[in-house]
Parts: structure tokens; sequence; C-alpha cells
């Protein structure tokens, strides 16, 4: 079995990766083949929104997107791990997405699918912690999560 793991932070040493290579070490312990990937380490241009992908099935844009899509291709796993940047993915990330939904949408028929987007890890360990640092800096914040009862 081959899984592929696609760091979708922009640090490669970063929260996100640590747990992306936590999965890995576990994978690998239990023989699994397993090829790890740094977004931030490849060469992935913005999507053009040509939709040249849904009349020949591949990107026109000749770059690092294509090769990490036949590297999916040959998978039986995939884990995609973010951080949460305004409730979203992060950039390299969505640029990947963008650029290979209609790809990878076909390439993950009957593959394991793993999504390592940890929201609440990351906000109560990280922003949240960040924020109240701050203090009066980011009272508005502060004050919003105030009147929210999940937040508290």
């Amino acid at each position: 079995m081959k899984v592929v793991i696609i760091n979708g932070s922009p640090r490669c040493k970063g929260f996100t990766s640590a747990i992306l290579h936590s999965i890995e070490s576990e994978l690998t312990a239990n023989k699994i083949d397993v090829r790890f990937v740094d977004l931030s380490k490849k060469n992935i241009l913005h999507c053009a929104g040509c939709c040249s992908c849904y009349k020949t099935g591949h990107c026109h844009i000749s770059d690092d997107a294509d090769g990490l899509s036949d590297e999916i291709a040959s998978a039986d796993g995939l884990v995609i791990g973010s951080p949460t940047y305004a409730s979203n993915v992060s950039g390299i990330l969505k640029d990947f997405i963008d650029r290979g939904h209609f790809v990878i949408e076909q390439l993950l028929h009957k593959k394991y699918f793993f999504q390592a987007i940890c929201h609440s890890v990351i906000f109560n360990f990280g922003i949240k912690p960040f924020v109240n640092k701050k203090g009066q800096l980011y009272q508005g914040v502060l004050n919003k999560w105030k009147s929210l009862e999940d937040y508290k």
C-alpha cells in the first residue's frame, strides 16, 4: 500500500507538519509506503480559470502540480494537512486544490482519504493563546469571543 501525505502549510517544520509526520511514522511502522510532500517546496502556480482541465482532463500549466497529481493517482491513500487561516486552508493548498480540483476529484475515487485540518486544536493551542497574549491590541476579537458561548 502507498499513501501520499501532503503538508499544505507554508512552514515545513510547523505544527501541521509535526502532526503529519506523526501520521507518517504510524504508517511506516505498519509497513505502508509513504511519500511526504511539502507543498511549500513545490512550484504550483495559481489557477487561470480557463477550464482546460474540463476539456482535456489535465491542466495546461506546466509545473509541479501534474507530478503531484500523478503521485496521487498511483497511491492507495491520501492525507492532506493544512493550518487554518481565516477558517480556511492555507493559500498554497488552496492553489493546489484549485489547480487540480477536476483531476483530484477523479484521482480520489476508491481511495482512502484523511484530511487533517485541525481547527479546534489550532484555535485552542495556537490562535486563542496568541490573541490573548496580544491583549488590548486585539480587543475587538476578544470582545467578539466573549459574546460567543463556544469560545469562552
